[in-house]
């Protein structure tokens, strides 16, 4: 069966399928308890249920790595609204004129096993070292540890600008100096 009679076969027996952004755009008030066709990014979506989490909204476009995005609500008359992952959207709000997914503004890291927090787009070793409470950090050189288990090392180039990805990037310091030995 091609994706066309599937996407034929769930929506057979639907009396009415609500055009969210035409109900909008028409002073309209969407019924409730039916199913909803709304508008994520440049494409169309339906929703077999009135109320939907941001998370299930992000699944539908294909958004497997939730941490990674974020999602906005556009409201008539109103300026964008994040909507978190667990946050309900009722689909039968009046006013709703689309959603839009945006890469995360927010990037997670960790130095050492332990969480951090940037909303730079990029950072130097040694930015990453002070924001970690690693100090001096000129007694210090980071490693960053690669989702494959490979290493690349800033011992040489502390004020090189890393790109901030998502999801996490895992890095380890490094001690420069000696260690004494009792």
């Amino acid at each position: 069966m091609s994706s066309i009679e599937k996407s034929f076969e769930e929506f057979r027996g639907q009396e009415e399928i609500i055009d969210i952004e035409l109900c909008t755009k028409e002073n309209r008030i969407p019924s409730e308890g039916k199913w909803y066709r709304i508008k994520i990014g440049d494409d169309y979506y339906i929703f077999l249920k009135q109320f939907v989490s941001g998370e299930e909204i992000l699944e539908k476009v294909g958004v497997t790595s939730t941490d990674c995005f974020w999602l906005y609500q556009k409201l008539k008359n109103h300026d964008f609204e994040r909507i978190s992952l667990t946050e309900k959207v009722n689909l039968a709000q009046p006013g709703i004129e689309h959603f839009v997914v945006k890469p995360t503004e927010v990037f997670n890291y960790f130095v050492d096993n332990e969480p951090e927090m940037t909303d730079k787009k990029e950072l130097t070793p040694n930015q990453i070292l002070e924001a970690a409470g690693i100090t001096p950090v000129s007694d210090y050189y980071l490693v960053r540890i690669n989702v494959d288990g490979t290493q690349e090392s800033f011992a040489n180039s502390p004020n090189q600008p890393i790109k901030m990805v998502c999801p996490s990037m895992k890095f380890v310091s490094v001690f420069r100096g000696e260690v004494p030995v009792s």
